[in-house]
């Protein structure tokens, strides 16, 4: 027994050395912090009707029918979107089961995919440890971590865009795989059609001061992998495209070609709410993502301004041109919406740790007029923890006669995000002395840890990812569930609306759409809005249930008509 004791200790020498090898690689940490708030979920989850519940059901009938070549809504093709997030959604369901979670995996993967992408684009800053920093703060930023987990088209179209970006600069690090990567990276900007129409043309657009202007440095426009990846890439377009013509001829081409003319004229004066009425200006971004991404912004601010007076800082066109031409085509384009933006954000995460690693150096810094601009921010950022703490106080122990149930969740957010916020302001009150390496890095994650538990708050509560408790709630309860699970549901006149996409999903056997509450096979069941169109009168038929304006109904018994003689 003896003689065994070296080599178990030897093992475990090893064993500690792997295991501080392995804790030492920083794709694990990122994995851990951006995976982490992933996996959180309430115990229940329901769809988002608009766009999550659309594009969920359309893939539902893409592997129901196995008909992949098809966007459609109750039997009628709708051509107005590509199909790449259908495919992945449906290829899911396949795998995983028809649920919430199978419908957001492929955002998920998608974003936790952009997560590194924007870790490993970021190591060619200054200083390169910003990559991994940028990375760390997109995952805080809420509506990234909010579209994370919905069943669109968003992360993809990030993705693809972010990994078309990193082919490139991986070809400049490898010239002699240039090729290669080329048309990894042409590949992924020509598959961005297939995941969100048109709108991969203007990252593509504002990428070109990058590659013009840097052309004699890199010659990615010479690169002939480009053009063969940007051809190999458009293939499935293609053949989707094709085998649509030659199912519903000139019909997918016209619908494609009218919704992206619909949302670039949205401001004009011809545009109404019938058709689609953009209310938002110019400045939209200007307001809304500072506000969406506070504080990122304003260390983006400070970030853009290093990076652009640092004499050793390469490819400012791509980190400073980049964002700034995409933001531009974004303003110009009529149709401005908060996911729109999501396409920035890599670049502001990255942009704001630059500007977080200086400002924590100006916290480490034995000047104090320098190190007292970072207490001044740690005091700001404490102040709104404790305004924070003491709002979500009140929502948490004000009587449930007093507050809606609705809002009180919210006292998790403001509680946890505020908590996690008192991190920089403590350090800032008591620091003394010589700041290591360590306390700075502390500091700046201290700015990440509020963020980062108000979004655990919000995955855990239900808040995100479980939008219409309720509707979801009533379905599986008496008289309705068994219903359901015995019987194919007709739909009277179905369109686009909220109840209409929730209750399609959430009805597990769908019959066919009907345009009266007459055409119910007897003794058969159909979901109808009785404001839309009303139930005869008198007429035998039976309501189950009501939810809202749509009822579940059951049509009388019709005797079977027997000829005479």
């Amino acid at each position: 027994m003896l003689t065994n004791h070296p080599r178990l200790a030897q093992g475990a020498k090893y064993l500690f050395q792997r295991l501080r090898s392995w804790l030492q690689r920083p794709w694990l940490w990122l994995l851990l912090w951006a995976g982490g708030l992933m996996l959180l979920n309430a115990p229940q989850q329901s769809l988002m009707a608009y766009d999550e519940g659309y594009y969920a059901q359309q893939a539902r009938w893409m592997l129901e029918n196995n008909d992949w070549i098809t966007v459609g809504w109750w039997g009628t093709p709708v051509f107005d979107r590509t199909i790449g997030a259908q495919w992945l959604i449906a290829l899911s369901y396949h795998w995983f089961g028809i649920s919430e979670g199978a419908a957001r995996l492929p955002s998920m993967v998608a974003s936790l995919g952009a997560i590194f992408l924007t870790w490993r684009i970021g190591t060619r800053l200054l200083p390169p440890t910003a990559g991994l920093w940028g990375a760390a703060i997109l995952t805080v930023m809420p509506l990234w971590m909010h579209s994370t987990k919905l069943a669109t088209q968003d992360m993809l179209l990030v993705f693809l865009e972010l990994l078309a970006i990193w082919a490139l600069l991986h070809s400049e690090d490898h010239p002699h795989q240039r090729l290669g990567w080329g048309m990894v990276a042409g590949m992924a900007l020509s598959l961005g059609f297939l995941a969100k129409s048109v709108m991969i043309v203007l990252p593509a657009i504002a990428l070109l001061p990058y590659l013009i202007r840097g052309h004699k440095t890199h010659h990615h426009l010479t690169n002939l992998g480009l053009y063969y990846g940007l051809l190999f890439g458009a293939i499935p377009s293609v053949i989707w495209l094709e085998r649509s013509v030659a199912r519903y001829g000139s019909l997918p081409l016209k619908q494609l070609f009218e919704k992206v003319i619909l949302l670039a004229q949205a401001g004009s004066e011809s545009a109404t709410t019938a058709t689609f009425k953009s209310t938002t200006t110019f400045t939209y971004y200007l307001w809304h993502i500072p506000a969406t991404t506070f504080p990122w912004a304003l260390f983006a601010l400070v970030g853009a301004w290093l990076l652009g007076r640092h004499p050793l800082v390469g490819r400012r066109t791509l980190w400073l041109g980049y964002p700034a031409v995409l933001l531009l085509l974004l303003s110009l384009f009529d149709t401005r919406t908060w996911y729109y933006s999501l396409q920035l954000y890599p670049f502001i995460a990255l942009l704001a740790a630059v500007g977080l690693d200086h400002v924590g150096r100006l916290y480490r810094s034995r000047a104090p007029r320098r190190y007292r601009v970072a207490v001044g921010l740690s005091w700001a950022i404490g102040v709104l923890a404790l305004l924070l703490i003491s709002a979500a106080l009140a929502l948490l122990l004000t009587p449930g006669e007093l507050i809606s149930a609705d809002i009180r969740p919210y006292g998790w957010l403001g509680l946890l995000g505020g908590l996690g916020w008192l991190m920089p302001w403590f350090m800032g009150l008591y620091r003394q002395g010589r700041i290591s390496s360590t306390q700075q890095k502390l500091w700046q994650w201290g700015w990440l840890l509020g963020p980062w538990l108000a979004i655990a708050a919000a995955f855990s509560t239900g808040l995100w990812g479980n939008y219409n408790p309720d509707l979801k709630a009533a379905l599986a309860s008496e008289p309705i569930a068994p219903i359901l699970a015995n019987n194919a549901i007709h739909i009277i006149q179905p369109g686009g609306d909220r109840d209409t996409i929730l209750l399609t999903f959430y009805t597990p056997h769908l019959g066919k759409p009907l345009a009266d509450w007459s055409q119910i096979p007897s003794e058969h069941y159909a979901w109808g809005n009785g404001q839309q169109v009303p139930l005869p009168p008198d007429s035998g038929y039976e309501i189950i249930a009501t939810l809202g304006d749509w009822q579940l109904v059951r049509a009388p018994l019709i005797p079977a008509m027997i000829p005479k003689g």
